[in-house]
């Protein structure tokens, strides 16, 4: 092997490892960002399926937040009951369906969908449980994110969504 091939040959590798060192770190990187809001308004809920509560029936919220940026965000909320237990008082399964828009205007807008049980007397989640949800995409700046958020219902009544997007 000559000195030029044995050059070629260590910059190559060189090279290549660079390349997935940069690659593997901005697979991992990560931004974090806390959107909070107090108590949620009442639910408009549609009643479908049978006379109360029951699958099929649909909640839709519309209300502002904040980022930890002191940024508003404008959230917008669907959420579907897909299972209904038979003892009282039992859990409901819905899924969920949120856009969290930031700024004005909705041109930067995270978009996140999961499931999670809830009381079946009440609207939202049991107070101080967590949650986990997909951030399935954005727009604007945030086009093409993914990741998860975990939303807790916080005990004085207000609420925490931490949106950790990859």
């Amino acid at each position: 092997m000559n000195f030029k091939s044995f050059q070629f040959k260590a910059f190559f590798r060189l090279f290549v490892g660079s390349i997935f060192l940069l690659s593997a770190s901005l697979v991992c990187a990560q931004t974090v960002i806390t959107v909070t809001h107090p108590e949620v308004p009442a639910p408009t809920l549609l009643d479908h399926g049978s006379k109360g509560q029951s699958v099929g029936d649909v909640r839709l919220w519309h209300f502002k937040a904040k980022a930890n940026n002191s940024t508003e965000v404008m959230t917008d909320w669907i959420m579907t009951t897909t299972s209904v237990s038979e003892e009282p008082g039992g859990m409901e399964s819905r899924i969920t369906s949120a856009v969290f828009s930031f700024g004005s205007g909705s041109k930067d807008q995270i978009i996140i969908q999961g499931v999670a049980s809830y009381p079946g007397t009440k609207a939202t989640l049991v107070e101080s449980s967590p949650t986990a949800r997909a951030i399935t995409g954005g727009t604007g700046k945030y086009a093409g994110v993914g990741g998860w958020v975990e939303t807790t219902h916080l005990t004085d009544g207000s609420w925490q969504h931490v949106l950790r997007i990859k």
